[in-house]
């Protein structure tokens, strides 16, 4: 069974559609995250002057479930909660009991499209983020004239074990490709590989949305694939896509 490098954390969702497709996944965490600002957060979440939330990652749903109280934020109920992907739309529901918005748009640019089509200008929404965000969300939403109050809510840092874990995956593992799933993780494995002989950049190279694969390319390095969404039947229809054009091709 071919092994296929995972730079995320454990998923049972992506183990699964990856062995039944008969690779191995191996994950890999190349970030580590610190929570910060949760006492305003709470006190912004117990305001009454935005329309909705936005969270656009694990940690900004992590980070809000530290602050939440269900009896204490009941308004939250009737207020508009938008992520990206089926993913984050479950950890909402199970950290935080509410339902989410715009789980298929698969993208900051697509997900921002549909908030400002469905919202009127001058909404205003809480958007707890990391200290790495994307600017594509904000810029688009402040050209509809819709407001966000940004709230740095965890800082991202370098595992501090992934240069241990990178000469482990290069000596014993054997991987057929490597998956990337967010620009920082690029540049910290990247930063990283250029520190020991390995035979891992010159393995394919996939990316989980456009703003990862762009970074790779940033880096030099050229792009196998990209999954259009943010879950692993996209992931492995594009691994999948790549090698059977590579059988052809010889």
């Amino acid at each position: 069974m071919k092994k296929i490098v995972l730079f995320k954390s454990v998923s049972e969702d992506y183990k699964k559609v990856f062995s039944d497709n008969n690779y191995e996944a191996v994950f890999v965490e190349p970030l580590q995250f610190e929570y910060m600002n949760l006492q305003e957060l709470g006190e912004k979440l117990q305001t009454t002057n935005y329309d909705g939330i936005i969270l656009t990652s694990p940690r900004a749903i992590e980070a809000v479930s530290k602050c939440w109280s269900p009896s204490k934020f009941v308004t939250w109920n009737t207020k508009r909660i938008y992520t990206v992907g089926e993913a984050s739309s479950q950890k909402i529901k199970l950290l935080l009991g509410l339902e989410a918005l715009g789980t298929t748009t698969g993208n900051a640019e697509n997900l921002a499209t549909l908030i400002a089509n469905e919202n009127s200008e001058k909404s205003n929404f809480l958007f707890p983020c990391g200290n790495l965000r994307s600017e594509i969300l904000p810029n688009i939403l402040k050209s509809k004239g819709i407001t966000l109050d940004a709230l740095t809510v965890y800082e991202t840092k370098e595992n501090e074990n992934l240069r241990t874990n990178l000469m482990e995956l290069n000596n014993t593992v054997n991987p057929c490709c490597m998956v990337f799933f967010s620009p920082s993780g690029c540049e910290y494995i990247y930063r990283q590989l250029q520190t020991f002989n390995n035979n891992l950049s010159v393995l394919p190279h996939f990316a989980i949305g456009n703003s990862t694969a762009h970074k790779i390319e940033n880096l030099g390095v050229e792009i196998a694939g990209v999954a259009t969404k943010p879950k692993a039947e996209s992931l492995i229809e594009s691994v999948q896509q790549y090698f059977k054009a590579m059988e052809s091709c010889s």
